[in-house]
């Protein structure tokens, strides 16, 4: 594996790179490992990669110094004694950091404007007709190949595909586990993330219809209470950037407290016929 310098990067060579990162290398396989790197600039990139997906996962709780985030992070994935490989497969996907790099869209407030304006008028409706329109709007607004939400029903430890437009729109009430998806590592880390190719980590998706490229999600909460997911998935070469964060994060903000209000107003509704 570390004989000669590589041409292009594969997922072997990432998650080859992870694993040294998470430190899961005998002192043996770690120096040959370091030899490689001098002379291999594609392993060097992997690393640098893995390295910055390390960080961004660490830092989750900024009050935390760098270097002590880092250390308590590497010793959770030790202690939870998962397998490294299947953080190196995890690691692999996550390219949340690449957000911060990309060129951005040109920012349409107006466009996004008359969105928020339209969820509005949908207050007075139910939370399905809500979520229905929120992920027409992020498909639209987006330019995504798919638009989810993904409610979160902790008493069956899933994900369930509420609400779904564009190309996978018929696998809408399909599941994912709480424990290993894109939404439950959304939702574990607390903030938003990107993700590339997720199928060569959560291997369920490699039967979706269309295959996805990159997928992009946003945690959802009713006031500290996790509701569920709100993404967007491109099923080509289209990039998300940061921009299309701007957009779902102001969906999702709305989100969480329309949902608060329309079920409030159920429950209202609920006592006053119970009387």
């Amino acid at each position: 594996m570390f004989d000669k310098p590589h041409r292009i990067s594969t997922d072997e060579i990432a998650e080859q790179a992870t694993l040294y990162c998470l430190g899961d290398f005998s002192p043996e396989e770690r120096k040959r490992y370091e030899e490689h790197l001098s002379s291999c600039a594609v392993c060097r990139a992997a690393v640098e990669d893995s390295s910055a997906v390390i960080a961004e996962i660490a830092l989750a709780d900024p009050r935390e110094p760098s270097k002590e985030a880092r250390t308590a992070f590497l010793n959770r994935v030790h202690n939870e004694k998962i397998k490294g490989r299947l953080w190196a497969k995890l690691i692999g996907v996550l390219i949340t950091p690449q957000l911060s790099a990309r060129p951005s869209r040109r920012k349409n407030r107006v466009q996004l404007g008359k969105a928020v304006k339209m969820l509005e008028s949908k207050l007075s409706g139910s939370e399905q007709e809500l979520l229905d329109a929120l992920v027409q709007a992020a498909l639209k607004l987006c330019n995504a190949g798919t638009a989810g939400f993904s409610v979160l029903y902790e008493d069956e430890q899933v994900f369930r595909w509420d609400a779904l437009a564009g190309a996978l729109m018929a696998a809408r009430g399909g599941t994912t586990p709480r424990t290993w998806s894109p939404c439950g590592t959304t939702l574990d880390l607390g903030r938003p993330q990107l993700f590339s190719h997720p199928s060569r980590c959560f291997e369920y998706f490699k039967d979706a219809p269309q295959p996805i490229s990159e997928g992009l999600v946003v945690p959802v909460y009713i006031g500290a209470k996790p509701l569920g997911t709100l993404w967007v998935a491109s099923h080509d070469d289209r990039k998300f950037d940061k921009e299309d964060l701007q957009v779902l994060q102001s969906f999702a903000d709305f989100c969480g407290t329309a949902v608060g209000i329309i079920r409030e107003r159920q429950v209202k509704l609920a006592s006053k016929a119970r009387d």
